[in-house]
């Protein structure tokens, strides 16, 4: 597990290094999905490093990770692959006009406005069918704001706007968390924005010594929030307190703060039931290769058109493709009724053509985010307002490993009892 974990920090190293030749320039797309990647895998395979190999969740979590490492790397080879090809045939970027910043930091402040107003009243129009999936589409609007204005206060050597804008990053997960109880969507989010900031830098070496210190702060607003979860979940979602008391609520979980520790067996059960979708995987790979189930050969190829057609121009789409019906029938575990889970990309790859599929769907999936992750930026640079907006709303929906659902770890029995 070791030299797993090795492996994958080297390869967020190199994502960090994306970009940082001048006029090759990075939007940070691809370190965005591998910090959002690494939220799920990572954490849970650091759990068992120094367990024993008979284990059965430990064996299921090594090759669950073994897996999302050899995912990634071909992530990588197609990220660079895309770059190699846009940069051999184009040329490096040119300067950013000056005169253009005006009209994007007017941009910004409008994303600003609309995905604040988002936060403020999409909830009123979620109940209209297909109306909530378009809705939710503002929240990336807000993101682009965010990131949009720091990059402008950059080139304008404007640091006090530049740290202005960063501080609102906190108030992503805190925002959603406070809304909806929940602290993923947020995190996604504040992480897409941090890693274009961290591709606009060229500071990395600093990023890569600072992350170890963010991690661990991270891990333990994490285990803080988890100990209260419940208890505000219950309270917003059944109770529907008011936003006074909510804000007291989320206050109340940080009180008595915990530093994460990894020697606590509760800290540990928190991060291996939340972080740890190599469990998944790796039961999965079991059951695959032990001929329980049958690998889906493409299927999920068909489900997924399928899902892309709106509920309100078909009324009576049949529920398919759900991440919570993958994982079920493939890692043999079962879920509380009415819990959404997230299959992910790694799952889903590996039980459609097996290996091959992790590094022929990575590495398209590589190839994909790499050219938008150009395009982004070479609309920034000569000016191309449609454009930028189009590519980079377009590549933040595809940041979402864990397919945007949350992830809940069955009970203990359930682990045990696979079909």
């Amino acid at each position: 597990m070791l030299t797993l974990l090795i492996i994958w920090a080297v390869i967020g190293c190199v994502m960090i290094l994306i970009g940082a030749r001048q006029y090759q320039c990075s939007a940070g797309m691809p370190l965005g999905y591998f910090l959002g990647l690494s939220l799920i895998h990572a954490p849970g395979a650091a759990v068992y490093l120094s367990f024993p190999e008979w284990d059965v969740q430990a064996r299921w979590t090594y090759l669950g990770f073994q897996q999302t490492v050899i995912g990634m790397a071909a992530f990588l080879v197609g990220v660079a692959a895309a770059r190699a090809f846009h940069f051999a045939r184009f040329g490096p970027m040119r300067r950013v006009d000056p005169s253009t910043l005006a009209d994007w930091n007017r941009l910004s402040l409008i994303c600003l406005v609309v995905g604040a107003g988002y936060f403020a009243m999409g909830s009123i129009l979620h109940a209209v069918a297909s109306l909530s999936s378009i809705l939710a589409q503002l929240t990336s609007v807000l993101i682009v704001g965010i990131s949009l204005r720091a990059w402008v206060a950059l080139q304008e050597r404007n640091y006090p706007r530049f740290v202005s804008t960063m501080g609102l990053l906190p108030l992503l997960p805190l925002v959603s968390v406070i809304r909806d109880g929940f602290i993923g969507f947020g995190t996604y989010w504040l992480l897409s924005s941090v890693s274009f900031m961290v591709a606009q830098t060229r500071r990395r070496l600093a990023c890569i010594l600072v992350s170890p210190i963010v991690i661990f702060l991270g891990l333990s607003l994490f285990v803080n929030y988890m100990a209260s979860r419940t208890e505000y979940r219950q309270a917003v979602w059944f109770r529907q307190v008011s936003l006074e008391e909510r804000f007291e609520r989320v206050g109340n979980m940080f009180k008595n703060f915990e530093w994460y520790n990894s020697d606590n067996w509760k800290h540990r059960e928190v991060v291996d039931g939340r972080l740890n979708q190599n469990l998944v995987v790796g039961s999965a790979i079991e059951r695959l290769d032990s001929g329980v189930v049958n690998f889906k050969d493409g299927a999920t190829l068909t489900e997924m058109a399928i899902a892309l057609i709106p509920r309100a121009l078909w009324p009576g789409k049949p529920m398919i493709g759900g991440g919570g019906s993958v994982v079920s029938d493939y890692a043999g575990m079962r879920f509380a009724e009415g819990t959404s889970v997230g299959a992910g990309q790694v799952l889903e790859f590996y039980i459609n053509f097996g290996v091959w599929g992790i590094i022929g769907g990575f590495l398209i999936y590589g190839w994909l985010i790499g050219w938008m992750d150009v395009r982004i930026m070479h609309a920034l640079h000569v000016g191309d307002k449609q454009g930028f907006l189009l590519w980079f709303m377009t590549c933040l929906a595809l940041l979402q490993p864990a397919d945007n659902r949350e992830i809940k770890r069955p009970t203990h029995q359930a682990l045990h009892q696979r079909r």
